[in-house]
């Protein structure tokens, strides 16, 4: 008789989990880098200021989401989410307009979504978008030498 939580379906429900959330965080770090550089060259800027763009907007997102995941009491502090605390980012049915684009991009849509209630939360996910955003302009000025 095989178990139904054994050490391989675990390991291919954390692959799924995190394949969403890398999947959707290089979303997020697309569309901010394509925004920065769309903004910095509008302004006169270049690619010098789409750095600085980055640099700034990295590290308030990950203000964003440190604030988002940080428990307000004691009490917040569960394992598994309850309905009373819902996410303040618009939501069409079950999941973000954004996080329903980032199930139709590769690998993510040839794949079974993970269980919801495994899933990375949303700020979760911001948090590493963030970080991301990050490591994108230390690059652009350490690996391209944009300074």
């Amino acid at each position: 008789m095989a178990r139904t939580d054994s050490f391989e379906n675990r390991l291919r429900v954390f692959a799924r989990i995190w394949i969403d959330a890398v999947t959707y965080a290089l979303a997020v770090t697309a569309a901010a880098g394509i925004g920065a550089v769309v903004i910095a060259i509008a302004t006169g800027g270049g690619l010098v200021r789409a750095k600085y763009l980055l640099f700034v907007g990295g590290w308030l997102l990950l203000a964003y989401a440190t604030v988002r995941l940080w428990p307000s009491s004691p009490d917040n502090v569960d394992p598994q989410p309850t309905t009373q605390y819902r996410d303040s980012l618009p939501e069409t049915g079950e999941s973000t307009r954004f996080q329903q684009f980032v199930q139709t991009l590769p690998p993510v849509r040839w794949m079974q979504p993970p269980p919801p209630d495994r899933r990375l939360t949303i700020s979760g996910k911001l948090l590493l978008s963030s970080l991301l955003i990050l490591a994108l302009s230390f690059l652009m000025e350490t690996r391209f030498g944009i300074s």
